[in-house]
C-alpha cells in the first residue's frame, strides 16, 4: 500500500489494541494507576492511536528513505524513533517537571510495545 496515512491508520488500530493490552498489564502489576473508567479510556486510546498513527504514517512515508533497515525492520526502527522522540521525551518531562511518575512510566512502558508493533505493521504493509 502506498498511502502513508492509510497504512499509518491501520498500524494505529493494531498498536492501539496492543497498547491497551499492555496498559492493562501495567496497571494490573502496579506500574501505574488504573484509569477511573477503563472502557472509555481504552476507546479513546484506540481512537487517538488511529489519528496519530495516520499522522506518523504520513511522516514515515516522507522520511522512508532516511529510516535505517529494510521492510519490517525499517518500520520497527521508525517505530522506535517515534517512541524515543515522543514517549521518552514526554515521559521525562511529565516525570521530572510535573512529578507525575505514574504517567511517565505509563508512557515509556506502554509506548515501547505499542510503537514496536506499530512499526512492524507499518513496515510490513507500506510500499513506496
Amino acid at each position: 500500500m502506498k498511502s502513508g496515512i492509510v497504512t499509518g491508520a491501520i498500524a494505529g488500530i493494531v498498536a492501539g489494541i496492543v497498547g491497551s493490552i499492555f496498559g492493562f498489564i501495567g496497571s494490573t502489576i502496579g506500574l501505574f494507576a488504573t484509569p477511573s473508567d477503563p472502557m472509555a479510556s481504552t476507546i479513546i486510546f484506540i481512537i487517538l492511536s488511529i489519528i496519530f498513527g495516520a499522522i506518523f504514517g504520513e511522516l514515515y512515508s516522507m522520511l522512508y528513505d532516511s529510516c535505517p533497515g529494510k521492510g519490517i525492520m525499517k518500520g520497527i526502527n521508525g517505530g522506535l524513533i517515534i517512541w524515543l522522540v515522543k514517549d521518552i521525551a514526554a515521559g521525562s518531562y511529565v516525570g521530572f517537571v510535573d512529578g507525575n511518575i505514574g504517567i511517565a512510566i505509563s508512557l515509556i512502558f506502554v509506548g515501547f510495545f505499542m510503537w514496536i508493533v506499530y512499526g512492524a505493521v507499518l513496515g510490513s504493509i507500506y510500499k513506496k
